[in-house]
């Protein structure tokens, strides 16, 4: 049993409606020896006027620090009504930040969340950089270029997307980090959308509906982790654990 601690929202956690199970799909397509269990992204259930009191730790879209106090809130959570798991995941959008030291940031969130009971479990701990959607981008003919939505546009699509100086070899290297954001000077899910709405009658891409289906149905992770470094590295490490007796 792995736990799942993704950050994030719409991508990681998929559409509403329909089989569109977000980011776990791609993880139990690709390992299926694993059972993942997902304790964040989570949906409110309830309306605004009843939310329960620790609701604020289901928000939608926490990454960085906001992410490792939910983080810590739900692993406090678990370990009162099950046993630890063999591992835990946690993927989160790096932002344009540090990675290093955001992978700092979540191990000591884990070693301190359910008064010490997790320091001796198995973390992985990964990135998508700057977002998933560069996931998408790195294994392209795979995956936008096949799309029915955007086949017959692709190219066009591409050629709009490098002039906004987006490298579809080494896409984790997408804009800086901007203070006054806290986050990347330019978002590249915003500019992929924005690349579809160049074209009349098009769909417009959308992070819910098009990015869980195009990493299950279509994107191929050694292409993607030919050119994202980051994404190699905790997907590595995801093929080495499953690889043990």
């Amino acid at each position: 049993m792995i736990w799942l601690l993704a950050g994030g929202g719409e991508s990681e956690l998929g559409e509403r409606e329909g089989d569109i199970r977000g980011i776990v799909h791609f993880f139990e397509k690709h390992f299926p020896d694993f059972t993942f269990h997902r304790i964040t992204p989570v949906r409110n259930k309830r309306p605004p006027g009843r939310v329960r009191p620790n609701t604020v730790n289901d928000v939608l879209g926490k990454t960085g620090k906001d992410f490792a106090k939910q983080i810590k809130a739900k692993l406090d959570d678990k370990i009162k009504y099950q046993s630890p798991p063999d591992a835990i995941l946690i993927l989160d959008d790096l932002d344009c930040s540090c990675n290093v030291e955001r992978k700092r940031l979540f191990n000591d969130t884990v070693n301190q969340a359910g008064n010490g009971a997790f320091k001796e479990i198995r973390r992985i701990i990964g990135f998508a950089a700057p977002e998933l959607e560069a996931w998408v981008i790195a294994d392209w003919e795979n995956t936008i270029a096949k799309h029915i939505d955007f086949r017959q546009n692709h190219k066009a699509m591409q050629h709009w997307l490098n002039d906004k100086a987006l490298s579809f070899d080494t896409p984790e290297t997408f804009s800086f980090y901007d203070e006054s954001k806290k986050s990347c000077h330019d978002k590249l899910s915003a500019l992929l959308i924005e690349s579809s709405q160049q074209h009349i009658n098009q769909t417009v891409y959308s992070k819910a509906k098009h990015t869980p289906f195009l990493l299950h149905d279509s994107l191929k992770p050694d292409v993607v982790a030919g050119k994202c470094p980051i994404f190699r590295d905790f997907f590595t490490q995801l093929q080495n654990l499953s690889q043990k007796p």
